[in-house]
């Protein structure tokens, strides 16, 4: 069984950035990405991790429930696109560093917001 089949298969929902690193190492881009989704009200576990594929470098977020793939998808502008084998969905998006300081821009003014601290919310036992 492939890797991304067996990530598919715990957690069907991708979306799938496609990097333009910039000079930026791809690991820093994709905790960006990992500190943006941590603020949505997720339902289900998830895993962002960076790949090197056939276009170069990427960063798979992958979800347990759509509708947690949903919300970073609106919040990137990912579009459905043709799918890897065992993904129920994918959707994909370039991530460049313009992309990457609005992210880094809009979490640094929800810390002002909380005092420095970002909330991060978890799903109620038993949701």
């Amino acid at each position: 069984m492939s890797d991304s089949a067996l990530l598919g298969g715990i957690s069907p929902y991708l979306v799938l950035g496609q990097a333009d690193d910039g000079g930026h190492p791809i690991v820093e881009t994709a905790r960006v990405l990992h500190d943006l989704i941590v603020t949505f009200p997720l339902q289900g576990h998830y895993s962002v991790r960076t790949v090197e594929d056939e276009c170069g470098p990427a960063i798979h977020c992958a979800f347990e429930r759509r509708l947690d793939a949903d919300q970073l998808a609106r919040a990137v502008g990912a579009i459905e696109v043709a799918r890897y084998e065992g993904y129920r969905s994918e959707r994909a998006f370039f991530v460049d560093e313009r992309l990457t300081n609005t992210i880094r821009r809009t979490l640094e003014r929800r810390r002002a917001k909380s005092g420095g601290a970002l909330t991060f919310r978890q799903r109620e036992p038993g949701a």
